[in-house]
């Protein structure tokens, strides 16, 4: 009887033993999951004030830069430089400075059209006609690029009338995932996917030649700043009245440090007639710029951090913060 009951409690300590063991492991391994995630949220947050001091060292860069320069911009300045990256402790800070205006802003076709009260003929904006010359430069039939030239603008204008081939609200509150048209300026291109008749394959399309500028509704190139690649750009705000491979030519010909002023711009090619038959078109082209896309990354250990700031220059070229996107697109 002893000898059972022995092996009775022999068992129950062993059974005793086994849970406290189990018990052990589960809290030493909810406590290593702790530790790792104060590790990881430390180490985020340090990442996010790294990015914060990159956007602070470009604003200091860029007003460098501009006082220089008296205000041009051209891809031979300092913040120009692609891929910079600077040692931390712990860490690295890098990040690209891109010009918002080397690129088409989306904004631009909320510009309203005018019509003649007798006629009735309606005239597009400058804005609208140069986007429409893009599309048609990335592939896009001129019906196609007229309609979601149209699309677009219905999008973004304040009103809820219908353009010639445009589409207010019904059109989208009639799709499988209703909602309704934004009828307000965009914060970011991936907002153009909203847009009707915007596809994946358009949208690719056209990322390298579009941009949002948040709260900004004018399309002005900075003829210094536009890269060869991006010649259709340079064409389409000509309305097409030179080809791409023209406007190609006029980018690889421009001094590395862009043109003195806006004015050498227009003597290049057959520009100069152009630019006399055209004054509202002329007024979209210019050699310096006011709004800049810093794409900031910070690291950590293994913490990675990424931020899109848009930068805004006012008075005594100081520069203002207008946007933050974290993560990126």
């Amino acid at each position: 009887m002893q000898r059972k009951q022995r092996g009775v409690a022999l068992i129950v300590v062993l059974l005793v033993v086994a849970i406290i063991a189990v018990l052990a492991v589960s809290i030493s391994g909810r406590n290593q999951v702790s530790v790792r995630r104060t590790i990881n949220m430390a180490e985020y947050d340090q990442a996010y004030w790294y990015a914060i001091s990159a956007e602070e060292l470009a604003r200091k860069v860029l007003k460098q830069d501009l006082d220089d320069a008296e205000g041009r911009v051209h891809l031979q300045q300092y913040w120009a430089l692609s891929n910079a990256v600077f040692p931390a402790e712990v860490g690295q800070i890098g990040g690209t400075i891109s010009d918002l205006r080397s690129c088409f802003n989306l904004n631009s076709l909320s510009q309203t059209s005018t019509t003649n009260k007798n006629t009735q003929v309606e005239t597009l904006p400058v804005a609208a006609k140069q986007y429409k010359a893009l599309l048609e430069d990335i592939g896009i039939d001129e019906f196609n690029a007229e309609r979601l030239m149209y699309t677009l603008k219905d999008y973004l204008d304040a009103d809820t009338d219908i353009g010639t081939y445009g589409a207010e609200d019904d059109d989208y509150e009639a799709r499988k995932v209703p909602y309704r048209a934004a009828n307000t300026l965009m914060s970011d291109r991936s907002e153009l996917r909203a847009v009707l008749g915007y596809s994946q394959e358009i949208y690719r399309k056209l990322l390298p030649y579009v941009c949002v500028i948040p709260g900004n509704n004018t399309q002005v190139l900075n003829v210094n700043t536009v890269k060869v690649e991006q010649a259709a750009l340079l064409a389409a705000m000509l309305e097409n009245k030179i080809s791409v491979g023209e406007a190609e030519s006029i980018i690889n010909q421009r001094a590395s440090s862009g043109f003195d002023k806006v004015d050498d711009f227009w003597q290049q090619g057959s520009l100069a007639s152009i630019a006399s038959q055209d004054d509202q078109m002329k007024s979209s082209f210019a050699v310096s710029s006011k709004f800049f896309m810093l794409d900031g990354r910070a690291k950590v250990d293994d913490a990675v951090f990424h931020m899109q700031s848009v930068l805004h220059v006012i008075g005594g070229n100081k520069l203002e913060v207008l946007t933050r996107q974290y993560g990126g697109q």
